[in-house]
């Protein structure tokens, strides 16, 4: 696909008040631009105060909300949707992960918008089994027992197929996010190294030697940035950083903060699946959205390469060690 020209036109941000998304707003105002962020709940974006910045209170599920924002001259980053939490129901995963999805992509297309920059997951890709996973590799369909990763694939296939009506889309996918995040919307990673600070237990699952591509909130964020100055349209690019253990993590975390673990614990995955099962029967989970497979992702290998980011957008993520540091130094200043 040929590369579009680089605009730097106002940005219009769903999932501003998320933990991507706050980063993401405060990149684009830094480059002095007018970002329009949807949002349900005008709360959920305090301490994002900025002249060029202003909140349209309205509902992704509600095209008449936004619609009129858009022109020929915005683009739009849609990073907003259902997490895959234990709990979550199928039904609002589709509606938000891809009929809402939907929805924006043909607003978007009327409207004539200048880019439309679709962060996705690089899960889609995943897991990897012999080496790392890249976009040539296509999306796992039948893999996984995932609804939450099923909703992103069926997205993507259903977004793609509007590039012909002319929707200008480039497609990113970051690997597991984690850095500096905010009380209303904390971010799973780092909220795990809060924890293993506090407690110092270096607990795993099945060893915790599988290993998952980590990158930083920065970086990915800049990828973002990268793929609407440059980006192909129609290409899809995966933003990671590192790959990491659980055990690895573990170690380097309790290492850079200066301590020591008071124990160390490998639960066989057999007892995890097991408890994870009666867990979700207790809690009434549905098996695509519940404890057992969010289990599965964690004893999966999640190894991925951003080759294609960095030859085609000239994307470079910081070392993995130097984030995690950073985090670190976020989350002690906080505490």
């Amino acid at each position: 696909m040929a590369e579009t020209n680089h605009h730097e036109g106002p940005a219009l941000v769903t999932g501003a008040s998320g933990f991507i998304g706050r980063h993401l707003v405060r990149a684009l105002l830094r480059q002095n631009r007018r970002v329009l962020a949807l949002c349900r709940s005008l709360r959920d974006l305090q301490g994002l105060e900025h002249p060029l910045f202003r909140v349209i209170h309205g509902d992704l599920e509600e095209p008449q909300s936004y619609a009129a924002h858009l022109n020929d001259q915005v683009t739009v980053f849609h990073l907003a949707a259902t997490r895959n939490s234990p709990g979550t129901s199928p039904e609002r995963l589709h509606r938000i992960n891809v009929e809402a999805c939907l929805d924006l992509g043909r607003v978007s297309v009327k409207a004539r918008i200048a880019k439309f920059v679709y962060v996705s997951t690089a899960t889609v890709f995943g897991p990897s089994k012999v080496g790392s996973v890249t976009e040539d590799d296509g999306y796992c369909r039948h893999t996984l027992k995932s609804i939450y990763l099923r909703s992103k694939v069926r997205a993507l296939v259903q977004m793609g197929k509007l590039l012909e009506s002319g929707l200008p889309l480039v497609t990113v996918c970051p690997t597991i996010v984690f850095g500096p995040d905010h009380p209303t919307h904390p971010n799973r990673v780092t909220s795990y190294l809060r924890r293993l600070l506090r407690s110092r237990l270096d607990l795993v699952v099945g060893g915790g030697h599988r290993r998952r591509n980590l990158v930083y909130v920065d970086d990915a964020v800049r990828g973002m940035l990268l793929a609407e100055r440059s980006g192909g349209l129609g290409e899809e690019y995966i933003l990671g950083g590192e790959e990491i253990s659980h055990r690895e993590l573990n170690r380097t975390v309790l290492s850079l903060a200066g301590r020591k673990p008071r124990l160390r614990l490998s639960i066989p995955v057999t007892l995890a699946r097991a408890t994870a099962k009666v867990a979700d029967r207790l809690r009434g989970y549905d098996r695509g959205t519940g404890y057992e497979t969010a289990l599965e992702m964690l004893t999966k290998e999640w190894e991925f390469s951003s080759q294609k980011a960095e030859n085609m957008l000239g994307y470079t993520p910081m070392p993995l060690r130097d984030t995690i540091r950073q985090t670190l130094r976020f989350v002690e200043g906080a505490n």
